[in-house]
Parts: structure tokens; C-alpha cells; sequence
């Protein structure tokens, strides 16, 4: 398979990696077409109707991009003991920016951030993350498509660090099941070698979600593009940024740092993210709409069901059919049927 070009809205002309096409032409992936980037925003701006689809391919694209340049710049970089990046640590940015928002559902975060809190069990400790969801769909995925000819084991394990890292509890604290005897004999693991990669290149972590300033791709491509359907002006260039950024020792850690000339547009950054919270997101029509839907949702919920609620399903809409039919026909039904009324509440709304 070879690589293909899109034009894309925002950045142009896109040159796609044959992987990530094997990626897109999955069902996890083509989903997205069907979830609206800003939710019921649309219904306000009625430009606002861009999904989730192109705003990945777009993430993807900024990840690969800023990967190249800082590649470059550090090959120039004359220091002792500096870090590298490898040309498959570029494509495992590229798949990471491609798949971080595999998981969100219907109406992007009204569904994880209206409707899920509302079912929220009182023992629960750990709110659901899209992330959480995410992760799955990128098993599912690579089981179910030819990659190893490009990635190894351990790249899947860093991709998945690169979307969401793991919590600190689970790295910290081993098996109480583990053999201390048997610790030294063990091999490393795949995520004893991740580790070892947060620790050596800390700054390619920073790249796709940036918890340390919020300075990442991801926000570059949502602003961009949010801003460009809703019709809002905004300064912010980050094709001037991906130019300025560099790899920067902090103490013992390398970070992507920026010149003390990039500080307005950074500015311009944090600006148009204000500007567009409160002139859309936070859009107190948009919100009553939201919350419409929401209690749209929770009223349908006993019926509206996803897999693997086959029990249920099956009591509120396959009585009719017999189990062999069932069986057959199960799973097409159960996705066309919750698809089709996510779409008809997105129509009455």
C-alpha cells in the first residue's frame, strides 16, 4: 500500500503514512465521520458542523510535522549526551495524533462530560475518561490489521503512553504476586522499556498532550480548525511555532521550549483558546442545548444500548426475532440501531 495525499480545509495538502490508511479504513476509526467535534455547538454556529474525522487527521499531521523539525534540530545540535529522534518514534507520533480521539462518544465531551457523571456509582473512584475508550479501540484495532511490518511491539506500548500515560500508582507499585527472586531473571518488559523512554525523552511526550503547559498539537489543530467553522478570527500561526520549537535541557530533562520571539504568539495562542471558550463553548445557548440532549440521552438509556448489553438489547427491540436470527443478525442491528437513534436525537434537537 502506498502513502496518499488528502487536501485538507486547514493545512492543505496531507501526505498520509500507508499505516495510518490501514488505520482509517477501520470501522473504530470511521465512526468519527458520524461524532461532531463541538456537539451541539452546530446548532448556534451552523458552521460548527466539522467532526472528529478531520480534526485527527489534522492532529496527525501537526505531530508528524513538529516530530520532523525538532528531528532536524536536534541532529544540529552540538551538546554531549543530547537525545534523538528515530524516524519509527516519527511515525509513532503520527499514529498516536491519528488515534487520541478514537474513544469519544456521541456529541464528543457532552457524552463523557454530561451523561456518563449522571451514572456514576457512589463507589466509583475513577471517573471514565474518552481515553479510556480510546486505548480499547487501539487494541481492537491493531488486532485486526497488518502493522508489524512497520512497528514492533514495544512502539504499540508507546503509542498508547503517547495518548495517555499510564498512572503513576500502577508504575510505581509492582504485582504483589511478582517472585522477587525471579525479578532479576525477568527480561525487561514492554513497559519497563517505555519507561525508560519517558525518561531519556521526555519531550516527545509533550508533543500530542502536553501536560505540562498545554502547548501541544492537538490544541494547535482544534483552534485552527474550530475557529476557521465557527467563523471567528484568531492570530495564532503554529506553523511559525513548530519552525521555533527546540529540544532544551531543564535540569536533567529535555523539553520543547521556544524563543523568547514566540512569546505573543504563544500569547495569541492562549487568547484565541479564551476567545473561543467564551464566545462558543461556554455559549449559554449551546449549553441549555446540551443539556436537552443530555436528558434525551438518560431517558433513553434503558433502550438505547451498545454491546456488550446483549440481554437487555434483546428484551427491548429483537423479541420478534428467534435466537438463530438473532445470532445472525445481532450485531449489524445493535450498531445500526443505536446509530440511528443517536442521529434521529441529534435531529429533534
Amino acid at each position: 500500500m502506498e502513502a496518499k495525499i488528502i487536501n485538507d480545509p486547514i493545512w492543505g495538502p496531507i501526505e498520509l503514512h500507508p499505516l495510518c490508511i490501514r488505520i482509517i479504513d477501520t470501522p473504530q476509526f470511521q465512526r468519527l465521520r458520524y461524532i461532531k467535534q463541538l456537539g451541539g455547538i452546530s446548532l448556534v454556529y451552523p458552521g460548527a458542523c466539522h467532526c472528529r474525522f478531520e480534526h485527527s487527521i489534522g492532529t496527525s499531521y501537526l505531530a508528524r510535522s513538529l516530530g520532523l523539525e525538532l528531528q532536524k534540530n536536534l541532529a544540529m545540535l552540538d551538546e554531549p549526551n543530547k537525545p534523538d529522534i528515530t524516524d519509527k518514534e516519527i511515525l509513532c507520533l503520527e499514529v498516536a495524533g491519528l488515534c487520541h480521539d478514537l474513544g469519544h462518544g456521541p456529541f464528543s465531551h457532552l457524552f463523557d462530560q454530561l451523561f456518563i457523571p449522571k451514572f456514576k456509582k457512589p463507589g466509583d473512584q475513577k471517573a471514565w475518561e474518552h481515553e479510556d475508550a480510546t486505548l480499547n479501540m487501539l487494541n481492537s484495532i491493531f488486532k485486526n490489521i497488518t502493522w508489524n511490518d512497520y512497528l514492533e511491539d514495544e512502539d504499540i506500548e508507546f503509542i498508547k503512553n503517547l495518548i495517555k500515560k499510564p498512572d503513576e500508582k500502577e508504575q510505581k507499585n509492582p504485582s504483589l504476586n511478582e517472585n522477587p527472586d525471579e525479578k532479576e531473571q525477568k527480561k525487561p518488559s514492554l513497559n519497563e522499556k517505555t519507561d525508560e523512554k519517558e525518561q531519556k525523552k521526555h519531550f516527545l511526550y509533550e508533543i500530542i498532550a502536553n501536560g505540562l503547559n498545554k502547548i501541544d498539537v492537538d490544541k494547535w489543530d482544534y483552534f485552527s480548525r474550530d475557529c476557521h467553522m465557527l467563523g471567528l478570527h484568531h492570530n495564532f500561526q503554529c506553523k511559525r511555532s513548530i519552525k521555533l520549537a527546540r529540544v532544551v535541557k531543564h535540569g536533567k530533562e529535555w523539553h520543547i521550549s521556544y524563543p523568547k520571539s514566540e512569546y505573543y504568539n504563544l500569547f495569541d495562542m492562549f487568547y484565541t483558546r479564551y476567545t473561543l471558550y467564551r464566545q462558543a463553548y461556554h455559549h449559554p445557548v449551546a449549553k441549555a442545548v446540551e443539556m436537552m440532549i443530555t436528558d434525551a440521552f438518560v431517558k433513553a438509556n434503558k433502550c438505547l444500548l451498545f454491546p456488550p448489553n446483549k440481554q437487555r438489547y434483546q428484551t427491548c427491540y429483537l423479541k420478534h426475532l428467534s435466537k438463530n436470527t438473532y445470532d445472525f443478525f445481532g450485531r449489524k442491528l445493535e450498531v445500526e440501531i443505536c446509530w440511528d437513534c443517536i442521529k434521529n436525537l441529534a435531529r429533534v434537537f
